[in-house]
């Protein structure tokens, strides 16, 4: 299967089938993988069609996206017979799949359609009932805590379903092949003889699988029609939890239509920004979670894929930028509240949001007061800033005792993970074993620009939602560590000779000299002097540094670490940042051009023109000649290729929404009404239906070079 040619369903519940490295998607079901929560499943279930005892071949002819839902035509060998599929994830967390049979031919005949899967030998046994089964299990993938589930098999449209006896059975391909299957062999649909658990053989075989199913015979006259659904209800029971979520509408299962009446709608005469702009708006429907279960106690959005379908702190500032733009600001508050709600008891900020455990030692800096502000612009709420204020207040405590414990007002990275960024020259000339930790324990003591910058910004707006929230004592701390934290960054961080921003080391004092992309990130704060800003912008347009054929390489082409591959030491790592392009960073690179060039700079809205058009070109499935948007964890800074190797291309660690609607449209929120302030030229015509502004919703237009906002 290409990788090109990818699905992904989803309800905005916690399960989604979004399969990283597709086999069998046109197989009926869900034969690849599927996502529980953060956990992995190889499938949930595959639809064998049988006649005679024997499976059809069936052929998939034609398929498409429809409200969010797969539909799939097959054919088989006879011409006599369609099959048509409409596979959907639901808003309650069910994987469907309606499998409709047309009978063309005139003569009467037979079928069984067969749901089955296999899980594995341990934990407690598959139960049978009647007409469906259940499987009970605390799946885990990685060293995340266990996420408990039960998962019903059904076919609940109508009666006549029956249970298959499940067996244990060794030598499996994995493929969704029913000849595999006991029930094949025995050349007959065995029913079990009560309602009862399977009983478990011994000894168990670890490397035996579970063949469980359920079935339903289909007698069909000539000329005649049936649609059957089959489905698997995840629920999530365990110590302390159990989760019952409402039933969706029916018209609307997957709740697609009603997150689009929240979503803008974007047309653009540039296609390829349309395109990118309705990637994103699809990528918050799939990836949003609700709610309600364990440790996630509000709705709130997961950074991707595979191991990233959960919460990170690392991308949730960049999703709050994306999320504001929905006219509910629901899931915007729901992320704030899930981390600030969960902080530890010594102020740390969790790394990633658990529904069992939160005692994990992961954390990222982020950029919490840029995401904080941007989103308070369009959804200002004071209940919501109080809510937040305390935490985050703690949070900077922390920061301030145990990421700058001498007070100087820069703040430390301990180890390569926490900073996002591993496998980079940053790290490894502080220590050179950096790059072998395999946890977030402290491990080396680096001042990064980056996350003082972040802490920088969080101080400061908080000093601005204190006084706002009428906390003058509270909000003069915080202006005092924010003049610290910029006079020192100013001062001591800035390298002349690099032309950038840099890291230092705090034994020696002095700056590491390492030329890295995140020494850009002071252009979007007042941090730097006017001289710097100048000097910043030369060398991020200086093409033996950074201005790569698609900029910005997350390290400078003249350091010797540097690998456009993503080789590090010899090997292709899956995070590599010794010199692929990373979204995040183009987008805070994007910001801090805007903010210059805000200020009448034009060198700085060249650059931002170009790096905004690079951009749509990678993200939008221009280069590749497709007409598919996706966005890759990070690309290729010569080619522009991304990192389809890793199958991550539903990613949310950048705030491409934010940076299109700023630049490539010309428009802001601010002050609490929608401003025409373009920062380049030859803007494309667009119009832009819904953009919330508090509780008001305006149509953003621009046609022939004039923006134009009305009331909708």
């Amino acid at each position: 299967m290409n990788q090109k040619l990818k699905f992904a369903l989803g309800g905005g519940g916690y399960v989604l089938y979004a399969p990283r490295f597709p086999l069998h998607q046109l197989t009926p079901g869900f034969a690849d993988e599927c996502l529980v929560f953060n956990a992995q499943l190889p499938r949930m279930f595959v639809l064998s069609v049988l006649e005679q005892g024997l499976p059809l071949t069936l052929t998939a002819t034609k398929h498409e996206m429809k409200d969010g839902a797969l539909h799939v035509e097959y054919a088989t060998s006879t011409k006599a017979l369609k099959v048509h599929e409409v596979r959907m994830v639901t808003a309650d967390d069910r994987f469907v799949s309606a499998i409709t049979i047309d009978n063309t031919s005139k003569e009467e005949r037979e079928f069984d359609v067969v749901l089955w899967t296999t899980t594995d030998v341990e934990g407690d046994p598959v139960s049978h009932e009647g007409d469906s089964f259940r499987i009970k299990r605390n799946l885990q993938t990685h060293d995340f805590p266990p996420v408990p589930v039960e998962i019903v098999f059904s076919s609940p449209d109508s009666k006549g379903a029956k249970c298959l006896q499940a067996f244990f059975a060794e030598g499996s391909s994995g493929r969704p092949d029913y000849e595999e299957t006991p029930w094949f062999d025995r050349g007959e649909l065995v029913t079990p003889r009560a309602k009862k658990p399977l009983v478990k053989p011994s000894p168990i075989l670890p490397t035996a699988s579970c063949y469980c199913g359920l079935f339903r015979n289909v007698a069909m006259k000539g000329g005649s029609s049936v649609t059957h659904r089959f489905e698997a209800n995840v629920a999530f029971k365990g110590k302390g939890i159990n989760y019952r979520p409402r039933r969706p509408d029916s018209k609307d299962e997957n709740s697609f239509q009603a997150f689009m009446d929240r979503a803008p709608r974007f047309v653009c005469e540039d296609k390829n920004v349309e395109r990118l702009v309705h990637h994103r708006l699809e990528a918050l429907h799939l990836l949003r979670i609700p709610g309600g279960v364990g440790h996630i106690s509000s709705p709130g959005v997961c950074e991707g894929t595979g191991l990233f379908h959960e919460p990170v702190a690392f991308s949730a500032p960049a999703i709050l930028r994306e999320v504001r733009w929905l006219s509910d600001p629901t899931l915007g508050r729901g992320i704030l509240k899930g981390f600030f709600d969960n902080v530890r008891q010594n102020g740390m900020v969790p790394g990633r949001l658990y529904m069992t455990a939160l005692n994990n030692a992961d954390f990222y800096h982020a950029d919490w007061g840029g995401g904080f502000e941007a989103f308070d612009d369009i959804h200002s709420d004071r209940t919501t800033k109080r809510a937040i204020l305390m935490a985050m207040q703690r949070y900077s405590k922390w920061l301030a005792n145990n990421r700058d414990p001498e007070g100087s007002g820069l703040t430390d990275i301990c180890n390569h993970f926490e900073g996002g960024q591993e496998f980079s020259r940053r790290y490894t000339i502080i220590d050179d074993k950096a790059d072998r930790a395999e946890d977030f324990s402290e491990q080396f003591r680096l001042k990064g620009i980056d996350v003082s910058v972040f802490r920088y910004r969080l101080v400061k707006f908080l000093a601005r939602v204190a006084d706002d929230l009428q906390e003058k004592a509270m909000a003069n701390r915080f202006l005092a560590d924010e003049e610290v934290a910029r006079e020192t960054i100013r001062k001591k961080m800035w390298d002349e000779k690099a032309g950038l921003f840099t890291d230092i080391d705090p034994k020696t004092r002095r700056k590491t000299g390492v030329k890295a992309a995140v020494g850009f990130y002071p252009l979007a704060t007042d941090i730097p002097t006017p001289k710097q800003v100048e000097a910043m912008l030369k060398t991020l347009g200086d093409r033996n540094e950074f201005w790569t054929k698609y900029p910005v390489p997350s390290l400078a082409i003249s350091d010797p670490a540097f690998d456009p591959d993503g080789q590090w030491k010899g090997t292709r790592r899956d995070c590599p940042w010794n010199g692929r392009v990373w979204p995040m960073v183009n987008s805070q690179i994007l910001e801090g051009l805007v903010y210059v060039a805000e200020r009448g700079n034009k060198q700085a809205s060249k650059l931002c023109k170009g790096l905004m058009q690079k951009t749509v070109e990678m993200c939008s499935g221009a280069l590749e000649g497709g007409d598919q948007a996706r966005v890759f964890e990070h690309y290729h800074p010569l080619n522009g290729r991304p990192s389809r190797f890793r199958g991550v291309d539903w990613y949310l660690h950048s705030f491409l929404l934010d940076n299109i609607f700023r630049i490539t449209c010309g428009f802001v929120v601010r002050f609490g009404e929608i401003q025409d302030d373009p920062v380049i030229d030859e803007m494309p015509d667009f119009k832009l239906h819904g953009v919330p502004v508090g509780n008001k919703r305006f149509v953003v237009e621009r046609k022939n070079g004039k923006l134009k906002v009305n009331p909708e």
